[in-house]
């Protein structure tokens, strides 16, 4: 008894923080356009924000994810995600890749990215998960696809940047508050000066699932974003799983975006997602300024004996 009050007592101040953040977060203007991708289907691969996730799954899996931003807009983001983690059990340690692929406009980025994190037991049902990520990523410019006689911009231009990166999740079967700057620190490589500066960001996560019935679950959850130089930004979620097999939600983001989304689990192993966001105003005149987000995720484990349980968070 005294254990079931201790783990209903941690609940209720769980999700007292998460009311607090979602209440701070709507009080907080746009925040300013952001040099990470911002992605709607984070949820369902969160190693992009945080490095520490891999650890709050059991089970190994291989995550594609593909954005096209603003559609209609020339030069509009487009982004390719490819992530991958497996957990070894015997050391409750999960080693995770990560790749990533950017456009906008004449430049483009490419990352690659290691990712280890540990699994720390408090009790039976309380974990914390700890990552570390370090990649290289690099910036190209393709200047002689401008139309312009500047002299500035008359070569191409290719630069790499280190990536160091961080997090913290503590989680149990029924929540999750997470930490993360999952690019802390970015370092030149080589004497070139590059033009760009890279501003450490920083995310904060939170979610929480009940039950609404026997067939139902909720989920809503919260992220805040912080990017040196920029105010706050937000994202508040809402999705509901029917009957362990389909995913609906929608979001708000604090840049005057709504997404409404939807992920289908096919069998235990794979996972389909897509996402579209849509602006409440927009200065994209001529364009659909719409965006939209596909997702394919396959869990699995590397031993037929061990059960593939259900991933919430």
């Amino acid at each position: 008894m005294n254990v079931e009050k201790s783990i209903m007592k941690v609940h209720k101040r769980l999700f007292r923080l998460l009311a607090t953040l979602l209440l701070a977060g709507c009080c907080y203007l746009p925040a300013s356009a952001q040099q990470d991708p911002i992605y709607t289907q984070y949820q369902q691969n969160m190693m992009v924000v945080n490095p520490a996730y891999s650890s709050v799954d059991e089970a190994a899996a291989l995550t594609l994810v593909g954005r096209n931003q603003w559609v209609g807009v020339d030069g509009a983001p487009k982004t390719i995600n490819f992530s991958f983690y497996t957990p070894f059990k015997s050391t409750n340690t999960s080693l995770g890749f990560s790749a990533m692929n950017e456009k906008i406009t004449v430049q483009s980025r490419t990352s690659l990215n290691f990712h280890i994190s540990q699994r720390i037991y408090f009790n039976e049902t309380l974990r914390l998960a700890l990552g570390l990520k370090l990649g290289m990523s690099q910036f190209r410019e393709n200047n002689t696809d401008l139309t312009t006689t500047d002299p500035v911009f008359a070569d191409n231009a290719s630069y790499f940047k280190t990536d160091v990166g961080f997090g913290f999740m503590l989680f149990n079967d029924r929540f999750y508050v997470g930490l993360s700057s999952p690019t802390f620190q970015s370092f030149d490589v080589g004497n070139k000066v590059n033009k760009l500066v890279y501003k450490t960001h920083y995310y904060l996560q939170g979610g929480y699932l009940f039950d609404a019935g026997e067939e139902t679950k909720i989920k809503p959850s919260v992220q805040l974003r912080r990017v040196d130089g920029a105010s706050l930004g937000f994202d508040i979620n809402m999705s509901m799983l029917i009957k362990e097999m389909v995913w609906v939600g929608l979001s708000y983001r604090s840049e005057k975006t709504v997404a409404g989304m939807v992920q289908v689990q096919l069998n235990p192993n794979l996972q389909l997602g897509y996402s579209y966001d849509t602006p409440l105003s927009s200065n994209l005149k001529g364009a659909q300024a719409s965006s939209h987000e596909l997702l394919v995720s396959y869990r699995f484990t590397w031993s037929s004996e061990q059960e593939l349980l259900p991933r919430y968070f």
